[in-house]
Parts: C-alpha cells; structure tokens; sequence
C-alpha cells in the first residue's frame, strides 16, 4: 500500500495524511453518529416492529410494580420467568412510565440507547489511536515511515465505520428493544471510566451493568486482572465497591426471598432451547443438552483464560493503558462468548462492538480478510433459522479471531506516557 501511494501526487498524499491528523478524528466520529442517527430513524419509520420480549418486560414489571411481588419465583412474562437481576426492573420501570407502554416511544429512546452506545465505543477506539499518533509528524515532505502511520491511522477508522454497517446489531436496539442493549452502553461506560484511569467510578459503573443483565460477568476475570495490575492495594477496596452496589440494588429481593432472588437473578446453570442456538446448530441435540458438553466448554473457558493472562503477563505486563485495558476487556468476554453453552441471536450485542478493535489490534490478517471474517459473523446471526452451516462458519470465524488474541498474543510494550495521558483525560 506504501509503494502505491507513492506514484500518486504529492498534493493527494498531503491532503491523505493531513486528514490522518487528530484534529479530525471527533469530527470524524461525530459524523459518523449523525449517519446512524438518521439510519436508524429511517429504520424505526420504515421497518416493521417484531414484538419478542418487550410485552414480557411490562408483564415482569408489573409483578413487581404493581402486584408488589418480591419472590422471584413468582415473577413471570409471556416469555417465561424473569432471569434478570433488579437493576432491570428498576431500568424497565422507568422505561413503562416514559413511554407508558407504546412502542414507538421505546423505539425512540432505544435509538438514543444505541447511538449513545456507539458514541462510547468510537470513544474506546479513538483512545487507542493515541500510542499511534505519537509517531504522527506534520512535516512538509512525507516520508514512508508518516505514510505508514496514517495508513494506520485510516485502517482504524475503517474499523470504526465497520462499526456501523451490522444489520443485525441495528435490529437488536430499534426493531427488539431487547435489554442487552442498555445493559452493554453501561458495560462500555465503565470501560471508558477505566480507560481514563476512574477506576471507582468505573467498578460502581460495572456493578449496574452487571445488575441489568449477568453476561457482563464474562469481562470479569479481565477486569480483576486490570485492577491487580493498576493497583493491588485498591483491589479489594475496588470490588467492595462492586459487591456493595449489588447488595443494594438487589436489597428488596434479598431481605425479603434471598435464595429465589440469587437463584433466579443469577441462574447460572440456566437451560437452553436447542432450537434457538446460533452456534451450535451443527450439533445433535442431545449432545448440545448433554451435561458432558457443557463441562467440557466450562473447561475450555477457565484454560483459555488462564493461558491469556498468563501470556498477557509476561509479554504486556507494567503500565495499564488504553490499549491495554480494552483489549484485556475485550479479549476476556470474548473468550466466554467462543466456549458459550449457546448464543441467541441477541447476545450479538455482547460482543459486536468489539470486533473490529479486535481483529484490527490483536491480529495482523490483512484488511480484506478482516472485513470477511466480520462478513461472517454478520452472515451467521443473520440467518434464522440457523442451520449447521452458519453455525460451522460462526464457530470458524470466531476461533480464527481468538486465536490470535489468546495463543499468538504479540509481544508489545505499554509505554508509560500511555499512562500518563489518560491520567490527565
């Protein structure tokens, strides 16, 4: 890509690389949140609403809300019994009251849930640009090595523009309304606390994320692994500040039916319906039920994540910065999301947003094999029903990403003045 841009003009190559300038990146950004704000009106207008669980929610609510129920056994939609922790019962409370049941109004506010979510990830991404840029000059003749940076630079932002090209990540905020949504902004706003050194703030952030909805549970182990390193004599102090969060949102449930509250809130050995497996479709049933399969994916999950961060010990230790922290984030979730029991068409939004930072940081394919691998998985979560083949091509894909992310994890320095600059953000 350097020896072609090299025969083009000078003024060409000038313009391309005083655009790779950070001066342009929040424009860059904001640009790209104005498209999606206008897409997805167009979509909310255009589109037909598919009714899956919001009815559910109101139903789940009103048990708790008006009927004054607090035993989580007792409490049920259409859908089945609620599973969720308190914080989405307070979170849906005040979505039924602003919207008072209709549906356009949800849609409007779940497009601000999920432009708002974007936001914060384009945030996330921008911060890494930062150890990059640094190589950054403006000077008047470019050189390779500058050409080879804004190369860079651009790269990424086609990563972000990747960001919003998901059919199926649009549909799961304005066409669904389904509650990973909000629960994943809260998710990617404690990760913004961290990434900025707000470490309180970020851990009582995370607490919320984890009380709307257990999947955040899955960035867990990489955000014990950050704490250590940040600061071990906080550590404690800092998941204090989780478990209590987590008591208090959920006190009205524990001091009244604490065993139903736990066991339903945070029903961990929770059963799924084979038929709305997106992953494992190329499985018999009986296996994809079997208790043997879901050890052996449990065992799967705990030696991944050793062998993670025990090579992001020894190759990425010192300093946590950006880089670092979304990626040590990122990474961790998406371990759990490769050896889960199954994924439903939802749990997309677990895991989309960090895609692109994963495969453009953490593996060197080249940009057209990127952009299909992200095909893919887009094409798997799109097919409904799933079949073995979209299955096959999902787990394919998602292992071709892990794999360099956990076994080939390259060996990089987190320079200090990383640290430093997030410090003063």
């Amino acid at each position: 890509m350097n020896d072609g841009m090299m025969i083009i003009p000078s003024t060409i190559q000038k313009v391309y690389v005083e655009l790779a300038n950070s001066t342009y990146d929040w424009p860059f950004v904001v640009l790209l949140l104005l498209a999606e704000l206008l897409l997805g009106t167009i979509i909310i207008l255009k589109v037909p609403y598919t009714e899956i669980d919001w009815e559910a929610y109101m139903q789940e609510v009103d048990f708790w809300w008006i009927e004054g129920e607090y035993d989580y056994r007792n409490i049920y939609g259409g859908t089945g019994p609620l599973v969720y922790p308190a914080g989405f019962l307070y979170l849906f409370r005040v979505l039924q009251y602003v919207t008072d049941r209709e549906i356009p109004k949800a849609q409007v506010l779940f497009l601000g849930f999920y432009v708002a979510t974007q936001a914060v990830a384009m945030i996330l991404y921008n911060l890494t640009l930062r150890q990059t840029r640094k190589q950054f000059t403006s000077e008047k003749s470019i050189s390779h090595n500058e050409l080879s940076v804004c190369h860079t630079i651009w790269s990424f932002r086609i990563a972000m523009g990747c960001l919003c090209l998901s059919k199926r990540y649009h549909s799961i905020f304005l066409l669904r309304l389904f509650n990973d949504g909000p629960t994943m902004l809260m998710a990617y706003l404690s990760f913004w606390c961290f990434v900025t050194q707000r470490w309180n703030v970020g851990c009582f952030l995370f607490s919320l994320a984890v009380s709307l909805k257990m999947n955040v549970l899955l960035f867990a182990p990489g955000l014990l692994y950050l704490l250590l390193q940040n600061s071990l004599i906080m550590t404690i102090p800092r998941l204090a500040i989780c478990g209590i969060t987590q008591l208090v949102v959920g006190a009205p449930f524990l001091l009244r039916h604490p065993v139903s509250y736990l066991r339903k809130a945070f029903e961990l050995d929770r059963q799924f319906f084979y038929k709305w497996t997106v992953n494992f479709k190329f499985l018999p049933e009986e296996v994809f039920l079997s208790k043997s399969w879901a050890i052996f994916l449990l065992v799967l999950h705990l030696v991944l994540l050793t062998i993670y961060h025990y090579n992001l010990y020894k190759y990425r230790s010192g300093d946590v910065g950006p880089k670092q922290t979304v990626s040590t984030l990122f990474i961790s979730n998406f371990v759990g999301i490769c050896c889960a029991r199954t994924l439903h068409y939802q749990f997309y939004s677990w895991y989309f947003a960090a895609l692109p930072f994963l495969l453009w940081q953490e593996t060197t394919y080249p940009l057209p094999v990127r952009i299909l691998l992200l095909a893919a998985i887009e094409y798997a979560f799109l097919t409904f029903p799933a079949t073995p083949l979209s299955s096959a091509v999902l787990q394919i894909t998602h292992w071709a990403i892990l794999i360099p992310c956990v076994l080939l994890l390259r060996k990089t320095s987190i320079p200090i003045q990383e640290k430093e600059e997030s410090k003063r953000n």
